[in-house]
């Protein structure tokens, strides 16, 4: 078993930011049989095509317009509140230490997630329900317990509660705010989505450098379209002695996504 170099990851801003540490498999994943599933809820404006959200009324706070001075309180608010009223997306992300992934997550007061990530040690799979983990291990399903005395169990366990905590919309809001003020850049940036298309977004940059859960962070820029919707974050971070930039892309928000329990 080989432990890949750390890897941050913002889900449900995800959707959110979440900082991973992944263990990376010994091979491919392999498929999960279905025991149980969390589906994502769909909203009333949902058609057969990507789903219309309404900004919540919080992201009146998040002036869009080039030079806007912002709050990190009130951005965290915006950004939480939407990925709520979302309900679930998916994303993809990358980072300069070469780990890559996707998940489809669904978001709110019981958030979860599904997906992989890969890196230069291999794939790791994941799956977390609301009071579940399970991680590939070796290329084998394990489901975490952080109490075991098995040491796989004990490892997926552990990252289990590491990748829940992150998933947390509470967690989510306490890093964006970490911050105190953020300004709106100039221009609108075209971002490439995991679906293929493309969205034009306001770039949201932090003022200055910022400390948060034990790290220390560089740089981190939202990237929001006009009707607040969360399409991509970007974090240069360093932590234990190593900084890392992670990218983030979102589509699909609104989607239904249904998330299966795998069998070991």
């Amino acid at each position: 078993m080989r432990r890949s170099l750390p890897a941050a990851l913002t889900l449900a801003v995800l959707a959110s930011t979440m900082a991973l540490t992944s263990c990376a498999a010994g091979g491919p994943a392999p498929a999960a049989s279905t025991t149980a599933a969390v589906a994502s809820p769909t909203p009333s404006a949902a058609t057969n095509g990507p789903a219309t959200i309404a900004a919540p009324s919080v992201c009146d706070a998040v002036d869009l317009k080039a030079d806007a001075a912002v709050a990190g309180a009130d951005l965290a608010a915006c950004v939480v509140g939407f990925s709520k009223a979302a309900g679930s997306g998916h994303e993809t992300f990358s980072a300069s230490d070469g780990t890559t992934g996707t998940a489809d997550f669904v978001f709110g007061d019981a958030p979860a997630l599904s997906g992989t990530v890969t890196s230069s040690g291999g794939t790791t799979s994941f799956v977390l329900t609301p009071d579940a983990s399970w991680v590939t291990i070796d290329g084998a399903w394990v489901q975490g317990d952080a109490t075991s005395s098995d040491p796989k169990k004990m490892l997926a366990g552990t990252i289990g509660q590491a990748y829940r905590a992150f998933a947390d919309p509470s967690a989510t809001a306490s890093l964006i705010s970490s911050a105190p003020t953020w300004t709106v850049q100039k221009d609108q940036d075209v971002v490439d989505l995991p679906d293929g298309t493309q969205a034009r977004a306001w770039r949201v940059q932090a003022d200055a450098p910022f400390s948060a859960v034990g790290a220390d962070v560089q740089e981190m820029t939202l990237w929001l379209t006009s009707g607040h919707v969360p399409a991509g974050v970007q974090a240069t971070v360093s932590a234990a002695g190593t900084q890392t930039t992670t990218t983030q892309h979102f589509s699909g928000w609104g989607m239904p996504v249904s998330i299966a329990t795998p069998q070991p």
